[in-house]
């Protein structure tokens, strides 16, 4: 069987159909853009993501056990098609993007394939992709995590036990000399030294492993890498191990994640915020605010590293979603739920983590289309869900419209201990909407 049968069994006549009609849209996009910009510098393409419009697909793909995204085949094709449309071998390449695009050979059509009949060339780039199937680690870096406190032995030992925990595909680099492990992922340099070691391991920094292609990869590892990294804040912000204010803790924008072994360093990503929960990418920062505009570095230490393990493990439900990213649950469910809750254990002003709290159960159980009292869905979900929280969702409630109308709220330890309940209860009934869905 072709490499282009076995995609179209897989995907399905239906399937596939959708995956060319993108790509000619794509290609006909491609073919209207000037080649020249206002000041006559050269213009290049570049094929949007299309991620949300082949979640289907991407399930299909995933249950067959295809380690490629519908997005690498239209990616093949688009620029399959633009081969025989364009002029020459200048106009291919602005036409088809840049290289970094399509990361290898075997799925790069050239110029030099135009002799080829179109379903010989689809055949030949389709089944490069089989060939761009590998294992790969994909990782981003962290800061502000508090590093220097003695009251663990070590953090790396902390997250190993923990991903043991989970059986998740996930790794840290975290140790002070990560000399011995550049040894082992690179082996053969003249010299290895602790600097250029840490430069490898983008360290410090958490990692995700999977087999697939490059884009299967990069899109896998993100959404693991940002689950997790919401969930660790989420978790050390009800069982925190240390309550210090003014720690500088240093507030950067997320990098772009880099796969280990490729020599690259993330640039910083600006513009997340233009991008749904579920299509951000994971940002290490470890900071903590507790109100009063006081933020701090993560702490973990002997006093909240149990917690934070028996939080991940009571919710492993949601790395459970994981394992299907492209479903409804994880895209609807998962990644808007802990985005939310992960602003609010950084945003300063303790009011806004109450609103934020609150906007997250109206995300959890307000349809769309609901225009007044959203607060009765609410209830109705928590009769449904668990009845003995409603004496909990009335106090958030009565402190959110309080705050609502005054504009401020009273930084006391009777708000402090409502907000970090808050954040449980959401999480607790995030597993058990997943649970009965």
């Amino acid at each position: 069987m072709s490499a282009r049968d076995n995609i179209v069994v897989k995907a399905g006549p239906e399937g596939y159909a959708h995956i060319e009609k993108k790509a000619q849209i794509e290609a006909a996009c491609a073919l209207r853009m000037p080649l020249k910009d206002q000041y006559g510098t050269d213009q290049y393409y570049s094929p949007q993501t299309l991620l949300k419009e082949f979640a289907a697909e991407s399930e299909q793909f995933e249950r067959f056990g295809l380690k490629i995204l519908p997005v690498d085949v239209v990616y093949v094709l688009f620029r399959c098609k633009l081969l025989y449309a364009t002029k020459d071998e200048k106009e291919f390449q602005q036409r088809s993007g840049r290289p970094s695009i399509f990361g290898k050979r075997e799925i790069l059509p050239h110029w030099g394939d135009r002799s080829l009949k179109m379903g010989a060339l689809e055949d030949k780039y389709l089944g490069g992709l089989e060939a761009d199937i590998e294992e790969r680690t994909l990782v981003t870096q962290l800061n502000s995590l508090n590093a220097n406190h003695v009251g663990i032995d070590s953090h790396q030992a902390f997250f190993d036990d923990l991903f043991h925990a989970l059986t998740a595909p996930l790794v840290s680099f975290l140790d002070e000399d990560l000399v011995d492990k550049h040894k082992q992922h690179e082996a053969g340099l003249r010299n290895y030294e602790k600097d250029e070691a840490k430069k490898f391991f983008s360290a410090p920094s958490l990692g995700q492993k999977t087999r697939g292609t490059e884009n299967y990869c990069l899109w896998h590892g993100t959404v693991w890498l940002r689950t997790f990294l919401n969930m660790l804040r989420i978790a050390a912000f009800v069982h925190p191990g240390q309550r210090d204010f003014f720690l500088n803790a240093k507030m950067e924008p997320p990098t772009y994640p880099v796969f280990l072994g490729k020599h690259s360093q993330g640039s910083y990503q600006w513009h997340e915020d233009e991008k749904e929960s579920w299509q951000k990418f994971p940002d290490g920062c470890l900071f903590r605010s507790w109100g009063f505009r006081g933020l701090s570095s993560m702490w973990l230490d002997r006093r909240n590293c149990p917690a934070i393990k028996q939080f991940m493990l009571d919710h492993k439900i949601i790395f459970e979603c994981l394992k299907s990213p492209w479903s409804e649950k994880s895209t609807k469910e998962v990644a808007p739920t802990l985005d939310i809750l992960s602003s609010a254990t950084q945003i300063p002003d303790l009011g806004a983590k109450i609103l934020l709290i609150y906007c997250c159960l109206e995300h959890l159980f307000v349809p769309s289309v609901a225009g007044a009292e959203n607060s009765k869905y609410i209830v109705g979900g928590l009769n449904a869900l668990k009845p003995g929280l409603q004496s909990w969702f009335k106090a958030l409630y009565d402190q959110r419209c309080e705050y609502a109308h005054k504009g401020f709220v009273l930084r006391t330890d009777k708000t402090l201990e409502l907000v970090t309940d808050s954040m449980k209860n959401v999480m607790l009934l995030l597993v058990a909407k997943l649970s009965v869905s």
